[in-house]
């Protein structure tokens, strides 16, 4: 048992899940340090959060697998006793236009996004209910919203978050338990870096503060909408592109 919540983070290696990590354990939460394969990446997330202090636990778990979800979870109450936020955060890309598009780069992207959150949400929730309490934030897109061309899988399955909160949201209510949405804006990631440089004029022109958003004030931010107790079921961006 631990006496500090506990928030467990998936795709939390690197980017914005390392951002949003560390600003829960800035905040004296015990990170729990979901990655999938690149476990030096999850190793630098650990090592950040340790050197300023905090606890951390990392675990490899594919969350497109329900079995690994469930081991993986079934760890941090060994480890710790409870889990109070899970964010939902992994995601891939595989993009292609519809047309050319293949099977499996349509399966592996709605796997890992939806498929992982549905799979990561339904393994915390006994735990959640037992405690009568608990928050669930999902991290969705811009895309989920405006869609664009060759993303029709990482949009669709965004956008399936959508749904999923707001129908967590309705079911777990009366167990205390709160279920959000954060739209993080376009960050520069390992993940899109190498289509900046095409899509940055058309991304920028939208802003109209004219700047991307800051990912340790986005990680801030998730954690202020953990920390709320009478939000539920709702959806907020955080960037300056009108949606």
């Amino acid at each position: 048992m631990i006496s500090s919540p506990v928030a467990l983070i998936t795709g939390a290696s690197k980017g914005l899940g390392r951002a949003i990590a560390r600003s829960f354990s800035r905040h004296g939460f015990a990170v729990g340090i979901n990655y999938h394969q690149n476990t030096n990446e999850a190793r630098e997330t650990a090592s950040l959060i340790h050197q300023a202090g905090g606890s951390s636990l990392l675990l490899k778990a594919d969350v497109s697998r329900s079995a690994d979800v469930q081991a993986m979870v079934k760890r941090v109450t060994e480890e710790w006793g409870r889990i109070d936020v899970l964010i939902n955060n992994a995601g891939i890309v595989r993009s292609r236009t519809i047309h050319n598009m293949k099977d499996d780069e349509w399966r592996d992207v709605m796997s890992v996004v939806l498929d992982g959150a549905f799979y990561c949400t339904r393994a915390v929730l006994p735990l959640m209910r037992a405690q009568k309490d608990g928050t669930i934030i999902n991290i969705s897109s811009y895309l989920a919203l405006r869609g664009a061309k060759g993303v029709a899988n990482y949009a669709a399955a965004k956008a399936g978050l959508i749904t999923l909160t707001k129908v967590t949201a309705l079911e777990e209510g009366p167990h205390n338990i709160r279920a959000n949405v954060v739209i993080p804006g376009f960050h520069v990631t390992d993940m899109n870096k190498d289509v900046w440089a095409k899509i940055e004029e058309d991304v920028m022109s939208d802003h109209l503060l004219g700047r991307l958003p800051d990912r340790d004030e986005l990680g801030g931010f998730v954690v202020s909408l953990a920390l709320l107790k009478s939000v539920t079921g709702q959806v907020f961006p955080f960037e300056s592109r009108l949606m």
